[in-house]
C-alpha cells in the first residue's frame, strides 16, 4: 500500500509540474521617456532713484525699478511724486509698462491729494487711471 501512495504521489507531483511548464508565461515592457530640453531663464533687474527741485518750487521724487526675463517678458514701474508749493497738492503717478509676448501694455495710475489746510474745507483725493497698448 505505501507503494501505490508514493506511485501516486509521484504520479501527482509529474502532472503538476508539468502543467506548471505548461502555464509559464513571460511578459517584458518598455518605458520610453522623452525629456524636451528647456532654455533656461534669466531675469534682470535694476532700481533707481532721483529728486528735482524745479524753477518754480516744485519738488520731484522718482523711483523706478524694471525687470526681464530670457523669454522677452519685462516690466517696468516708475513712481513719481511731485509737491506744488503754490496749490498745496501732492501729486502721485505710477507707470507701468509690462511686455508679455510681445505684446506691451501701459497702465498709468495719477492720485492728487490735497493735503489739509486751515481755514480750507477737505478736499478729497481724486485718482484716475488710463490702461493703453503701446505699438
Amino acid at each position: 500500500m505505501t507503494r501505490f501512495l508514493l506511485a501516486g504521489a509521484a504520479a501527482l507531483g509529474m502532472m503538476t509540474g508539468a502543467a506548471m511548464a505548461q502555464s509559464s508565461t513571460s511578459s517584458s515592457s518598455t518605458t520610453t521617456t522623452t525629456t524636451v530640453p528647456m532654455a533656461p531663464v534669466t531675469t534682470s533687474s535694476s532700481a533707481t532713484v532721483g529728486q528735482a527741485v524745479h524753477a518754480d518750487g516744485d519738488r520731484s521724487a522718482t523711483a523706478g525699478t524694471s525687470s526681464a526675463d530670457s523669454a522677452g517678458n519685462a516690466t517696468s514701474t516708475t513712481i513719481t511724486n511731485t509737491t506744488y508749493p503754490l496749490t498745496n497738492m501732492v501729486e502721485t503717478k505710477e507707470k507701468t509698462l509690462s511686455t508679455t509676448n510681445g505684446v506691451t501694455k501701459e497702465l498709468v495710475t495719477t492720485t492728487d491729494v490735497h493735503p489739509p489746510a486751515t481755514g480750507r474745507p477737505e478736499i478729497p483725493p481724486v485718482t484716475t487711471t488710463t490702461e493703453r497698448l503701446v505699438k
